[in-house]
């Protein structure tokens, strides 16, 4: 009898373990395309990751549930990390808790409710976030008891569509507290959005808004440590979490110069305690995996380089047997799109996919017997502990499932 009830447990998919580049389900090895979503950049269960637990037992670390030296020198190294672009750092325990503290800072130093997100991004299961945008982009429930303050301030603005992004917040824009955008989004992973998140970065700078960025999975596992930094953004806030905690819960809220000078001018006063924020568990293990990649700048470059290698060795399979897919790429971030249309964000993806969601069902399926686990949500990543073999095998196995269900 199983009496857990959560989200994901009705596919009747458990994992036991978790070894390099594979997780165990009844006992039989897969190669993962998950890893935690994207969290465990350097593989299961990592030697970084089983000397860290080592060291934790050896030095006596425990939780405190107070101000802890390890927490602070997580900070000591994010703001190194992202060149004292930011000025303080904020720690908790997951995606999900870092938005909503960062919603908060927003509203307590604007003094505005209506938060602007836009289309395609996920920023966790925040009463915020849990609607989805109609076909005239107004915001309806994904799920029951939600509040209709949250639907009644909230806007939804069309990702990588200037004009139309434009007109709403031409609308609003007296009202709007913040903007909230995940500037690469696993749902399409797409580097030519780079002159939509200018455009949303000039257009905050001009109407004092604040520009938050969720980075949730984009930090650390872009090479240059986010794509804020990658691109010359200057986003106010920016989220973190996943790869930073190196496999431990973790989350980070992080903000800049700019926005700090402003809060200390308005003198503003925003509570972030809990039990286990900044707890020393998830900042030890947090600061010892940063440190490691951050020293071994091989590791992302790598990382990028087999997932090219992956996107080159499908798409010119697809181009070959011209099959109506395509696979897109950014950094080690990768993500199959099933139509050969051009798109620009996931309105557009979701619209052509839907006459072929039962063939993507079984294409997973497929995936699943040939010793594969192809993530729910369809984004793909892959670790320091995906081998080149695994990469081939990869390739192989996706590309007889897409030649045998898409074709």
């Amino acid at each position: 009898m199983n009496y857990l009830l959560n989200e994901g447990y009705e596919d009747n998919i458990k994992v036991e373990k978790g070894v390099k580049s594979k997780i165990y389900i009844k006992g039989k090895a897969y190669e993962d395309l998950s890893y935690c979503a994207g969290t465990l950049l350097l593989g299961h269960n990592s030697n970084i990751y089983k000397k860290t637990l080592k060291k934790l037992s050896a030095q006596n670390i425990s939780n405190f549930a107070m101000p802890n030296v390890y927490a602070e020198n997580l900070s000591n190294l994010l703001y190194k990390k992202f060149n004292k672009y930011f000025e303080k750092f904020v720690f908790c325990n997951s995606g999900s808790e870092s938005v909503m503290k960062a919603l908060r800072i927003a509203k307590a130093v604007s003094k505005k409710d209506l938060i602007v997100s836009v289309t395609g991004s996920w920023h966790g299961s925040l009463d915020q976030f849990l609607f989805y945008p109609n076909k005239n982009l107004n915001p309806k429930n994904t799920c029951d008891g939600i509040s209709n303050f949250y639907k009644n301030n909230l806007r939804f603005i069309p990702y990588n569509d200037i004009e139309n992004s434009r007109k709403i917040l031409e609308r609003v824009k007296s009202k709007v507290a913040a903007i909230i955008v995940e500037p690469i989004q696993a749902c399409l992973p797409l580097e030519s959005s780079k002159e939509y998140l200018f455009y949303l970065q000039k257009y905050c700078d001009k109407n004092n808004i604040i520009l938050i960025f969720d980075e949730m999975i984009t930090g650390i596992r872009t090479y240059e440590g986010s794509v804020h930094k990658k691109f010359g953004l200057s986003p106010s806030i920016s989220t973190f979490g996943k790869c930073i905690g190196g496999g431990a819960p973790i989350g980070v809220i992080a903000l800049s110069k700019k926005l700090m000078t402003k809060i200390n001018k308005l003198n503003k006063k925003v509570y972030f305690g809990g039990t286990f924020s900044g707890n020393s568990l998830s900042t030890f293990i947090g600061y010892e995996t940063l440190n490691y990649i951050h020293k071994n700048k091989s590791i992302i470059k790598n990382l990028n380089k087999k997932s090219q290698y992956i996107k080159n060795e499908i798409n010119n399979f697809i181009e070959k047997n011209n099959i109506k897919v395509k696979l897109y790429l950014f950094q080690s971030m990768l993500r199959i799109v099933f139509t050969k249309q051009k798109i620009k964000n996931r309105y557009q993806r979701d619209f052509f996919e839907k006459d072929k969601l039962s063939n993507v069902s079984k294409f997973k399926k497929y995936l699943f017997e040939n010793k594969i686990y192809y993530p729910a949500n369809g984004i793909l990543f892959i670790s320091n502990e995906t081998k080149m073999k695994n990469c081939k095998f990869i390739v192989s196995k996706i590309n007889k499932g897409l030649y045998k269900f898409f074709r």
